[in-house]
């Protein structure tokens, strides 16, 4: 019963983390398509910069809805302690990344380490 329940929890955040990367990556290739398609076709003015700010804005937006993706799927792992957590979001925006590695505060033995993302306890 405990295998199926963690397999099912392996599935649910295996399918938040493909979401996350398939937002992310979309999001991205749209962004520049729409960067390159406006600094090419506009000439310099009000519609120009609005255009590359609405984009970049709704790139951050979609980042940061990213972010919290990644926190919700699965736990962080401490390389020290093996201490396995979900950190708070804020921190998990704070920390530098490396894809899915973040350097993070533990929980359990307090000290910051580069956590890998796994996806069951």
């Amino acid at each position: 019963m405990e295998d199926d329940n963690r397999e099912k929890e392996i599935i649910k955040n295996k399918k938040i983390m493909k979401t996350m990367w398939t937002m992310v990556i979309t999001t991205t290739v749209v962004y520049i398509a729409i960067i390159l398609l406006a600094v090419y076709t506009l000439e310099e003015g009000i519609l120009l910069g609005t255009i590359i700010g609405i984009a970049t804005f709704i790139m951050v937006v979609i980042a940061f809805y990213g972010v919290k993706l990644e926190v919700d799927a699965g736990y962080y792992e401490c390389k020290n302690c093996r201490n396995k957590y979900v950190p708070k979001y804020i921190d998990a925006i704070k920390a530098p990344h490396i894809m899915t590695t973040r350097y993070l505060k533990c929980p359990n033995c307090n000290k910051r380490t580069w956590s890998k993302k796994v996806m069951f306890k």
